[in-house]
């Protein structure tokens, strides 16, 4: 047999080298924001990033959900609460469903209706750990070992978890309960009085705009620093806040959802790894404590996280 009469026969049993295989289609992937602009783009944009050639992006408002519904999706990722009960009510028949840039009382309440339809979404928590939180006090704070908490009903089942999590750290927590915004000044009253320390836990019945100002007056009477979970509370008078950028958040989201994409499992819920430390120095001056910088105490925490 010829050379080339060999080189024909593979190429139409399709094993020669003259004929290229067809390149994979990207993924096609939805991005369903709660919010224009802000918070949302920036984390939107970030898993836009991450995923690169791997996906084919489109996005749309929470309120043009149902546009998507017949689109043959591989993945669809909602940012915000508004955008993450939008998906989980909406036939949108992505394999892959991811929700972020929302708190763990918003999504447990999400996916307890979506599991009574079917399954819940996945989720990656604007929440941090309540052990990186204990750990910060401990970095930052280590004379202060006394953690006043408030839980408000969205946050009520934490008492247990903010318990152990302090005890290994060697903190006590003593925790004031909120079931109505009258509660508030009581209770707040009374955790102030055993703690020197307010770890702030995000509840919309204990912190909102129309009661955060309150809280950082007494607190600040009170001599008792306020350790938040937004750095607009730092600016407002917290002396310091542990959170992770929406930018931080998008990414994080960007590569497991390309990680799925390849076929790997998608977590049901996830904690952000990556974060960041805002500290208000004026106060820290007013009440006598001596603090590191953010940028400090966030790389000496991450160094401990990283060493477990």
């Amino acid at each position: 047999m010829t050379a080339v009469r060999a080189i024909a026969i593979l190429c139409v049993l399709g094993l020669g080298t003259l004929a290229p295989t067809p390149a994979r289609a990207a993924d096609a992937v939805a991005l369903i924001l709660g919010e224009r602009g802000g918070a949302y783009a920036e984390a939107a944009e970030a898993v836009r990033r991450e995923l690169g050639a791997a996906a084919e992006v489109t996005q749309r408002q929470a309120e043009e959900i149902n546009g998507l519904a017949r689109m043959p999706l591989r993945a669809a990722v909602a940012i915000g609460t508004d955008a993450c009960r939008a998906l989980s009510q909406n036939a949108v028949s992505a394999p892959l469903k991811l929700c972020l840039l929302l708190p763990k009382a918003a999504y447990d309440r999400i996916a307890q209706g979506a599991r009574a339809r079917g399954k819940a979404p996945s989720v990656l928590l604007l929440d941090q750990p309540l052990a990186r939180q204990m750990a910060l006090i401990r970095l930052a704070l280590p004379e202060r070992r006394r953690i006043g908490v408030l839980l408000g009903p969205e946050a009520a089942a934490l008492g247990g978890a903010l318990a152990a999590s302090a005890g290994a750290q060697g903190l006590r927590v003593h925790v004031g309960r909120i079931q109505v915004p009258d509660d508030l000044a009581g209770a707040l009253h009374d955790v102030l009085a055993e703690a020197d320390v307010l770890l702030a836990i995000p509840d919309s019945v204990v912190y909102n705009s129309r009661t955060i100002q309150n809280v950082l007056r007494s607190t600040f009477m009170g001599r008792v620093p306020l350790v938040a979970f937004s750095p607009a509370y730092v600016r407002a008078g917290a002396l310091l806040a542990l959170y992770s950028t929406p930018a931080q958040i998008g990414r994080q989201a960007g590569r497991a959802l390309r990680a799925a994409l390849a076929g790997h499992e998608l977590p049901p819920q996830q904690s952000p790894q990556d974060f960041e430390v805002a500290v208000n120095p004026h106060v820290a001056r007013s009440l006598g404590i001596e603090l590191d910088d953010g940028a400090v105490l966030a790389a000496r925490l991450r160094r401990l996280e990283s060493a477990r």
